[in-house]
């Protein structure tokens, strides 16, 4: 319906994380550079945090456009799987076909594929984990474990974790206390400020349709930032 009445080519305000439409504030431009300097420099653990609707999936979906040839990734969007479904799904990110359900199995074709495909070509591989809250506690010390694959000179799988603040929360419990002390790279992603609330509705609807002029009172983005 806004399509129509509006005039719009795209919808400017869907919900889907759509790299096209992201809003580059000070606060994501900031984010977005300590995650690819984390992943330049072979951090084994990061993190981004921040709260519902902040746009941390986006901004991970602009990161992986901005990730060179000699990265390769995996991206989990459900963090609820139990472990070995989730080596599964890494490992066909990575273009292998996973051999067994055992959990030794697949951790040892993943450590495979590492120490011969990836290491020797001089590239990295990364877990992105959205949603990474949710994962239970045994699934994180796993991949605290999976993160210890490394040559003599570099980690050859380094892990993103997005999540809500309720990730630094769970951190924080004993059992999780070592992969806590292993994320050298964290930001807080704050939302937006006053002063960007426009610019950030303005930039959408310039995405979803250029040249369309729409204004918005000052009122009504008082309103909208409170919202």
């Amino acid at each position: 319906m806004l399509e129509r009445f509006y005039g719009f080519k795209r919808k400017p305000f869907s919900l889907t994380p759509d790299p096209d439409f992201f809003f580059l504030s000070q606060d994501h431009v900031e984010a977005l550079e300590h995650l690819v300097y984390g992943i330049s420099e072979g951090e084994g653990f990061l993190m981004l945090v921040g709260g519902i609707g902040t746009g941390k999936t986006t901004l991970s979906r602009v990161l992986t456009r901005r990730l060179n040839d000699s990265i390769i990734y995996s991206l989990i969007l459900n963090p609820f799987q139990d472990f070995v479904t989730l080596l599964k799904s890494i490992i066909t990110d990575f273009g292998l076909v996973p051999i067994e359900d055992n959990k030794s199995d697949l951790i040892d074709q993943l450590i495979e594929f590492l120490l011969e495909c990836v290491g020797p070509q001089g590239k990295t591989a990364l877990i992105i984990v959205d949603e990474a809250q949710n994962l239970s506690n045994e699934t994180m010390e796993q991949l605290r474990l999976l993160s210890n694959i490394e040559t003599d000179k570099e980690k050859l799988l380094q892990i993103l974790l997005l999540g809500q603040e309720e990730l630094m929360q769970k951190l924080e419990l004993n059992e999780l206390r070592q992969l806590n002390q292993r994320i050298s790279v964290r930001y807080y992603l704050s939302p937006l400020k006053q002063s960007e609330v426009g610019k950030y509705i303005e930039h959408r609807i310039e995405v979803g349709s250029p040249g369309k002029r729409i204004r918005f009172t000052r009122p009504a983005l008082r309103e909208i930032y409170k919202f």
